[in-house]
């Protein structure tokens, strides 16, 4: 069929019309169309090292203490604890410290307990003997009566006064002593490894400290005793009496 020139003018507007409508759609959906990129992820999963893990727990680490003999102990938890200051107090709370095994007044090694949840942590204590001060002792000459017993204070024989616990510390050694006859005796102090020598001197009552020159004619004067030994006799001179008894 042959059309006329109207009508072809039509059938041209008709297709340019609906051809602008097709490629505008087209456009459009072109620009709304999403670009989806496909991404793979990779999910590392590595085991957690041990100072990570330990990290998460919670670590109760105990210190070993030491104190001086007769020094309290203390009664904070944390005091015992290896940075103490760093746990939670949440968790010091929950901690019993048990030190009922400790002797402050005797040295030696003790131990103590701090339990948390059900486990028991332990550590030491150590009392040690007090630091005592360096000196140097003097001990005096005594002098006893023949029969009279030998002192069994310390005090007797130092001639410094000293602190009870530096007398504890001192030593007195003495030999065997007969305190029936007249003699000198050599005893000994230890105090912090020193050794110091006093003498000990038995003698007859009436008699002690005489001299050669108090000794009669008729009694010999006994330089290792100090004494006068009359004549023709065991018996000691007596300076009071004048005679020999």
């Amino acid at each position: 069929m042959k059309l006329n020139k109207k009508e072809i003018k039509i059938l041209a507007i008709f297709i340019a019309v609906w051809g602008t409508f097709f490629i505008g759609s087209g456009l459009v959906m072109k620009s709304n169309k999403k670009i989806i990129k496909k991404v793979n992820y990779k999910l590392d999963v590595k085991k957690h090292t041990q100072s990570h893990t330990q990290a998460k727990k919670i670590e109760i680490v105990l210190k070993d203490i030491e104190i001086e003999i007769n020094n309290p102990i203390s009664v904070n938890v944390k005091d015992y604890l290896v940075d103490g200051d760093q746990v939670d107090e949440k968790i010091i709370k929950q901690l019993e410290l048990d030190t009922s095994l400790v002797n402050i007044t005797q040295a030696g090694t003790y131990t103590y307990t701090i339990k948390y949840n059900k486990k028991k942590y332990q550590g030491k204590i150590k009392v040690k003997e007090k630091e005592l001060p360096d000196m140097t002792l003097t001990l005096k000459e005594i002098t006893l009566y023949v029969g009279e017993a030998i002192p069994t204070d310390k005090k007797a024989f130092i001639n410094e006064k000293l602190p009870d616990e530096i007398y504890d510390k001192v030593t007195i050694e003495i030999p065997q002593i007969d305190t029936s006859i007249q003699n000198d005796y050599k005893y000994y102090a230890i105090y912090k490894n020193t050794r110091y020598e006093g003498t000990i001197k038995i003698r007859e009552k009436g008699v002690t400290g005489i001299s050669k020159s108090k000794c009669p004619d008729d009694a010999t004067f006994n330089e290792a005793t100090n004494t006068c030994k009359c004549n023709n006799s065991e018996k000691t001179y007596d300076t009071e009496s004048k005679s020999c008894k």
